[in-house]
């Protein structure tokens, strides 16, 4: 029955991600994909907050399931970016595909590191 719990948070997490990206994209007039690089950015914050609590701490694993594997599975789009970046590619815009794949890697590894600085911050006593 563990799946369920996939299921529910990958499917909050699919949601928000729409809500999300739609709002981003539509803030900023652009034809690159900011929404989706939002998304991966918040994703990766979180799964390097959230996998250090699960680290640390003894929680159910069915949190786990939920909150990592479900929601974040659900919420970033890392299928998004790459389909995005081949795009750029196949329409000769090597120039917005190499911004895509710099951004996206670089920020979101830069992003789990501050999740899991923001995590020791918060709970080091």
């Amino acid at each position: 029955m563990n799946f369920l719990y996939v299921i529910i948070g990958g499917g909050i997490g699919a949601v928000l991600r729409y809500f999300s990206s739609q709002f981003i994209s539509s803030s900023i007039a652009s034809k690159f994909p900011h929404g989706t690089l939002f998304v991966n950015c918040v994703g990766a914050l979180l799964m390097g907050f959230l996998i250090n609590i699960f680290d640390t701490f003894s929680i159910n694993i069915k949190w786990k399931l939920l909150l990592i594997t479900g929601f974040l599975g659900g919420y970033t789009t890392f299928s998004t970016y790459s389909l995005e970046t081949v795009q750029y590619i196949m329409s000769g815009n090597i120039k917005h595909a190499v911004i895509n794949i710099l951004l996206n890697n670089v920020l979101c590894i830069l992003f789990v590191l501050l999740g899991i600085w923001l995590n020791k911050i918060i709970f080091t006593k």
